[in-house]
């Protein structure tokens, strides 16, 4: 068994752990990004609008059967890493087994209802025509591998817990080979591929990330950083299932709310037309630059607010957390210099210049959200740490203060027609409105974080 030691030695600097951490979930988050990005750049330079507003609305559903496994994945983050700074090991293996048996419910479940309601949930998100018939058509091939998709994000997120953040980083090298490499070539029928068009850029992420999920679960049978994987520890316990539950729920009540708010959002957007959607897709694709960035300091707050919690060393925790929240605010600063200045010629990138009225829409938008990045920083830095304590509560709070009573509203007045009693500022009022919403909540988080109640939460 390849054990790998705690993190969470005093004797140890902060910031070289913080660094250590992050930089092979950074690389990690880069290749996730490149499966989207990936889809993007095939479809915005190949196909057409309705295809890319089809993308659009694809890549936020995808992004909720993600967040829809953070009912497993938060949990076993927080107990693994809590279990490994207290030393103990085997008990943190149990959690791992655990864990991977309840995102094969949940993955599996997801995969059943997602397949039977795919249509409905398109039309509900204010998606019509042909852009609609190819959102649903995505959804339901990537829906396929949901069961599999749990358990990579379950089991990459045990293994962070006890400090392994580069299974990942390895893990998603090789789905993005698989993804671009069977997605441009299904598109096109490169080679012996067939022409399967748009379906091909699907199956070609469904394939990679289908293959990222058994080679995880291979991993796990054959142990790894402590986590192992056999049948008998699988079977569900209750005591160890409803700690599991306990920090997670919370946590996917903030990441559901967080995704189906941006769904509605994207609703409210959609009504401005094709153009804008597609507009808006490329621009959350750039800005996603700042996401994958932000995750990798992220786990490691989250990571060694744990370990050092189960250590009994909470100043350490204290110090893990800033240490990771100012370096983060720090990049993404500097992250957002860099797009306010190139917002032009990353529209260019994702279009090839074919759709001008496209980058005319998104590149002030794009613009817009530069000057979001250090509270950005804050608000996931901050919820990593409060998540690695088990103190998941809070987030929920905030996440729902952020969008009902400032983000939603908000949109609605400034995207609304004047005619009809709003502002008529279209997507660009939206993401003003976006912009709002994330500086509220980054003020929130910072609070409960300083006020130091994570310090005693109950795991």
């Amino acid at each position: 068994m390849d054990d790998a030691p705690s993190l969470a030695v005093p004797g140890s600097s902060i910031a070289r752990q913080v660094i250590w951490l992050a930089a092979p979930v950074l690389v990690e988050q880069s290749l996730l990004y490149l499966v989207g990005l990936s889809d993007t750049l095939l479809t915005g330079r190949y196909l057409s609008q309705e295809h890319l507003a089809a993308v659009t609305v694809s890549s936020y559903l995808f992004w909720f059967l993600g967040n829809i496994l953070t009912i497993v994945s938060v949990g076993g983050t927080a107990l693994v890493a809590r279990m490994i700074g207290q030393g103990q090991r085997t008990a943190a293996a149990r959690i791992c087994q655990q864990s991977i048996t309840i995102a094969l419910v949940v993955g599996t479940a997801t995969f059943a209802i997602g397949w039977m309601t795919a249509p409905a949930i398109v039309r509900a998100l204010n998606l019509r025509g042909a852009a609609a018939i190819h959102a649903t058509l995505f959804l339901k091939i990537v829906l396929t591998i949901t069961p599999l998709l749990a358990c990579t994000t379950v089991g990459i997120a045990c293994l962070r817990g006890a400090g392994d953040t580069r299974t990942g980083m390895w893990v998603m090298i090789l789905v993005n080979l698989i993804n671009v490499a069977l997605s441009w070539s299904l598109l096109q029928g490169i080679g012996p591929f067939p022409t399967l068009g748009f379906a091909g850029i699907a199956l070609g992420t469904a394939i990679g990330e289908g293959v990222g999920g058994l080679v995880v679960l291979g991993l796990l049978i054959r142990g790894r950083s402590g986590m192992t994987l056999d049948w008998r520890g699988m079977i569900p316990v209750w005591h160890e299932t409803r700690r599991i539950l306990r920090i997670s729920v919370p946590a996917a009540g903030e990441s559901m709310t967080n995704v189906l708010s941006q769904l509605w959002f994207l609703s409210l957007i959609n009504l401005l037309g094709a153009t804008a959607t597609a507009a808006h897709g490329v621009a959350i694709r750039c800005e996603a630059i700042a996401f994958l960035t932000i995750t990798a300091f992220a786990v490691a707050a989250s990571t060694l607010t744990g370990q050092y919690l189960g250590a009994g060393r909470p100043d350490l925790a204290s110090q893990a957390a800033r240490t990771s929240w100012w370096l983060g605010v720090v990049v993404l600063s500097g992250l957002g210099v860099l797009i306010y200045g190139l917002a032009g010629p990353m529209f260019f990138v994702f279009t090839g210049g074919r759709q001008p009225e496209v980058a005319a829409l998104g590149v002030p938008v794009l613009r817009v959200v530069a000057f979001a990045m250090p509270a950005l920083a804050t608000i996931n830095v901050l919820n990593g740490a409060l998540r690695g304590a088990g103190d998941t509560r809070w987030p929920w709070v905030i996440v729902v203060l952020g969008y009902l009573v400032v983000r939603i509203p908000l949109t609605y007045l400034l995207t609304t027609p004047e005619a009809s009693g709003g502002l008529g500022w279209g997507l660009y009022g939206a993401w003003i409105a976006m912009l709002a919403d994330l500086c509220l909540r980054a003020a929130l988080v910072a609070a409960r974080f300083l006020h130091g109640g994570w310090r005693l939460a109950r795991v």
